[in-house]
């Protein structure tokens, strides 16, 4: 990965998810597997969507499904967690920089160390030059994502990237539910020891991270489960409760006021990550709290 495409995958990190004339196929209460949801009831006019999504996909194994690409065209506004633009993307680089100038070698044993590098430079070719001045600098956390990602090489997609592009060919509305402020004060609360956990694991047991990665992978396109992706997604994180609970949970909390309204004025079609959406405190048992309805849509592995 060269640095331009480091800072591109970066940057993608900040965005690291059925009107009855649309034929979704079959909406089934009883089916918990799934990634698309639909709103209604409680008073909406007009139905919303939730679609719960991952970072970065095997560009071979993914496309948006083609449910997906109707719900959108029955939508009038397209909400995401935030809007990236020049300026927060350099903060949100800034901000997964290891403090005061720091690097990585402040973490991690001499072994674990040379283990990073030879992952790094010799398995994915990184540049001495883009190791020291890049790559070394970033917080642990950001490494073990980079290095799935570097693994994929040319075979990654990003689905925020492709939903916003058919966004923006609808010529929806687009909105961001939290700012960059917030998404960096989330990832700041992200202890240490947990990021530094993570990484000893992801470079002590490469090949097992990327069956878990596979694993995800299987659970998101195959099996529909957002519950189980959002248990692979935490386990990448050491499962660390202080990261689950400002990162995700205090965030869709705060996101509720502005999400119901938004689904009362505007049919709105949403692309968040599967951890706002599953489970306990999720998006999805929020609304059903509230009163509203919302069934799964399974999408029926479409092929790409």
């Amino acid at each position: 990965m060269t640095v331009s495409n480091l800072k591109k995958f970066l940057i993608s990190l900040t965005l690291i998810i059925v009107s009855p004339h649309i034929s979704h196929g079959q909406i089934n209460d009883n089916n918990t597997h799934a990634v698309l949801w639909k709103i209604s009831g409680n008073g909406l006019s007009k139905p919303s969507y939730l679609y719960g999504i991952v970072n970065f996909l095997p560009k071979k194994e993914y496309s948006v499904p083609r449910k997906v690409k109707n719900a959108m065209k029955d939508c009038e506004v397209f909400a995401t967690k935030l809007i990236s633009d020049n300026s927060s993307q350099k903060k949100f680089n800034k901000a997964v920089r290891i403090p005061n100038d720091g690097w990585i070698n402040d973490y991690l044993t001499d072994d674990e160390l040379n283990q990073l590098r030879l992952l790094l430079m010799m398995r994915f070719d990184v540049r001495e030059h883009a190791y020291h001045f890049n790559y070394s600098r970033l917080q642990p956390i950001i490494l073990v994502t980079t290095t799935t990602a570097l693994n994929l090489d040319k075979n990654i997609i990003f689905p925020e990237e492709e939903l916003s592009d058919i966004a923006r060919k609808n010529k929806m509305t687009t909105k961001g539910l939290g700012t960059i402020q917030e998404e960096i004060n989330a990832f700041e609360k992200f202890p240490i020891k947990d990021q530094v956990e993570a990484l000893k694991y992801t470079v002590n047991n490469f090949e097992q991270h990327l069956k878990n990665y596979d694993q995800l992978v299987k659970f998101y396109i195959e099996e529909e489960n957002l519950e189980k992706v959002k248990e692979e997604t935490l386990k990448a994180t050491n499962e660390s409760k202080p990261f689950q609970q400002y990162y995700y949970s205090e965030r869709v909390k705060n996101w509720y006021p502005e999400i119901k309204k938004t689904i009362q004025n505007n049919s709105t079609f949403f692309a968040l990550g599967a951890p706002f959406l599953s489970g306990k405190g999720g998006l999805i048992q929020m609304l059903k709290q509230e009163g509203f309805e919302v069934q799964p849509i399974t999408i029926a592995k479409e092929k790409k």
